[in-house]
């Protein structure tokens, strides 16, 4: 894959994420955590494992995943969860700045807590 076509699938990818976190942001519940994991996983599947890009992968799954859990049973504070939400995907795209390609004929495996991404 040439730089400029990862460049482009990377930002498409992005693309399709980024209305995703917004759509938890307002309210969305399981559904769009459900769609937030898979682009995540389908990101994943193109790039090569970095530990920053991993931590950030994870940061934001974990901060949505609060904020959806916690609005469903009405705890509070919201108003943090949301910050941390808003923190974790600009760390998150802030991270994806060091993405490189994987490699021809590699296997990325991703870990999250109990979830695992296999690209």
């Amino acid at each position: 894959m040439t730089e400029a076509t990862f460049e482009h699938a990377v930002d498409e990818m992005l693309g399709r994420l980024n209305p995703i976190v917004l759509v938890i942001q307002q309210g969305g519940g399981e559904a769009a955590l459900c769609s937030l994991q898979q682009q995540l996983i389908e990101l994943m599947g193109l790039i090569e494992r970095n530990p920053g890009i991993e931590a950030a992968t994870g940061d934001l799954y974990a901060a949505a995943e609060a904020l959806v859990v916690d609005r469903t049973a009405s705890l509070q504070p919201m108003a943090r969860k949301l910050r941390l939400l808003v923190d974790a995907h600009r760390r998150f795209r802030d991270q994806l700045a060091a993405a490189q390609p994987l490699k021809p004929g590699h296997k990325g495996i991703w870990l999250h807590g109990n979830l695992r991404f296999a690209a």
